[in-house]
Formats: structure tokens, sequence, C-alpha cells
């Protein structure tokens, strides 16, 4: 019972320390992209690649078959799909959201895809949400809303282009979450998203073409830069994959939920982003989705830990 509660303490403490991570990484992007003068279209196909080469090495280190889903010729087009539609597109839209607005903001535009996949699921696949369900999209677009106007009709606090960018991460943080469930159930995690990082980077390589970029890459630039991939990659994912077995996916997501928040309180202390008291009712909103949508989840593990 004792190593029982350890390891689900160390499961906990690993899980808020992946969405600490995740949300540090987006705060130093910002930081590079307003004193650095670095685009996010150098930043990501850069960051994909390196991430993408040390998770197969990882994963060669653990002894995993990294080649094994290349034999199947359905799954490997489900790869390179979710590595271009997914991985990629994810990844890119964040970076771009962060450029457009800031850490914070952008960040929580992401948890916005729950919500996103209610609406898809009740308009194409003909699935009446619950009330539950409701409950967490109209906190989600209200939350976006305040975020986005401050509670004023006639005015953005956010560029359209910023809006647009954050959206689009939503949208594709679903592909993210949707396209690669097939083949996690064949194999391993790390495989599969170090694939899908590697092909995600050598696509938006070759589309935005980085090494044509006037980039001045100094000790700064190069620090930063492994910082977002090691401790804003490498690191939480490999924390998220410990916590899973010791405390479920539920309470793992719960508790990477930290992020966003992370991401804000970083951005406002390090970078003086400015956030207004409206923000923060807008940033509970979107966060609370979450919550909500997993309440009944949550409390059936706990009878399920009890009994």
């Amino acid at each position: 019972m004792e190593r029982e509660k350890k390891n689900r303490a160390i499961g906990f403490v690993l899980a808020v320390w992946t969405g600490i991570l995740w949300g540090a990484s987006s705060p130093i992007a910002q930081y590079l992209f307003e004193h650095k003068e670095i685009q996010s279209s150098w930043l990501t196909p850069y960051r994909l690649l390196m991430s993408g080469i040390l998770l197969l090495i990882y994963s060669a280190v653990r002894k995993k078959d990294i080649l094994g889903v290349w034999k199947n010729r359905r799954d490997a087009v489900r790869l390179v799909i979710f590595g271009v539609v997914g991985m990629m597109g994810m990844q890119y839209s964040f970076f771009a959201a962060v450029q457009a607005t800031d850490a914070g903001t952008a960040t929580f535009f992401q948890y916005l895809n729950p919500a996103m996949l209610i609406v898809y699921y009740g308009v194409i696949k003909k699935k009446m949400p619950s009330r539950r369900e409701l409950v967490a999209v109209v906190c989600a677009v209200s939350g976006i809303f305040l975020i986005a106007t401050h509670g004023n009709l006639h005015g953005l606090s956010i560029s359209p282009e910023g809006i647009g960018l954050g959206l689009l991460t939503a949208l594709t943080t679903c592909f993210y979450a949707v396209l690669p469930i097939a083949l996690l159930e064949k194999y391993p995690s790390e495989v599969v998203c170090g694939w899908a990082m590697l092909i995600g980077g050598i696509v938006l390589s070759g589309v935005r073409k980085p090494w044509q970029m006037a980039v001045t890459v100094d000790k700064v630039v190069v620090v930063a830069f492994f910082t977002i991939v090691i401790m804003g990659t490498i690191l939480p994912f490999c924390f998220y994959l410990a916590a899973l077995p010791k405390i479920g996916a539920v309470y793992t997501g719960l508790m990477t939920s930290v992020e966003p928040v992370t991401a804000t309180i970083l951005a406002a202390v390090f970078l003086g982003t400015s956030f207004q008291s409206i923000d923060v009712v807008g940033f509970v909103l979107v966060l609370s989705t979450g919550f909500i949508l997993n309440i009944k989840k949550r409390q059936k593990q706990t009878l399920e830990v009890t009994t």
C-alpha cells in the first residue's frame, strides 16, 4: 500500500512537471520572436527535426522497434498523414500563434480543442452532446470571446491574424489527438511521435526553407533552442509516459493543464506581457473545459482506486 501511494505521488509530480515544462517552452519562443528576430518558420522545422531525431535515438536505446511502423503500408501512410497534418500542423500553427499574440494566449487557444471535438462529433457524426459537454463548449467559447474582445463587441484586443492562428492551433491540436490513435495501439508512442516529428520537420523545411532565412544565431539563440527541444519536448514527453501508468490518463491530463497557467505567468514575469483581469476570467473559462469534461471520469477512476 505504501509503495502504491509513493508511485501515485511520483506520478502526480511527473505530470505536473510535464505541464510546467511544456508551458515554459512557449515564453522562451516568444523571447526569440521579440528580441532575437527569429521567425516561427525558422524555429518550428528545426525543432521538429532535432526533437524527432532525439526521440528516435531514445527509442533505439530503449530497444524499441523503430522501423516496424514502416513495414505495414497502411500504417506508414497513416504515419505520414499524422506527421504532416497533426504534428507539423499543430507545432507550426502554435508557434505562429505565439509570434502573433503571446505565449499565454496561444496556449489557452490550444485548449479549445476539446470543445472543437465536441462540435465535430455533433455536426459530422450526428452525436448529440451531453449537458456537461454543452457547458464545456459554452465556457470555451465565452472564454475566447473575453480574451479576444475584452467584452467589447466593437473592438478586438487580439489581431485577426492572432485569432485565426489561435483557432487553427486548436483545430490542428484536434488532428494531433485523433490521427495517431490507431498507430498508438500498435506501436510505442515515442516511436510514432519521433517519426512524426521527423516527417513534419522535413516537409516544413522543404516548404519554408529555413536555411535561406537571415537569422543571427548567437549563444543565446542556441541555448534557447536546445532548451525548447530538451526541456520543452523530450523531458516532458518522457515524464508524461512515466506518469501514465502511475496515475492514469485522466489524472495525467488534468495535472498537465498547468501548462497554460505556467506560460501565462512566465510571459508576464519575464517578458512583461500584460494581461487584464478580464483576460484571467477568459483563461479560467477555457481551462475549466478540461475539468468539466473529466468530472465523471475522475470520479470513476477514484472509485476504482479506492475499491
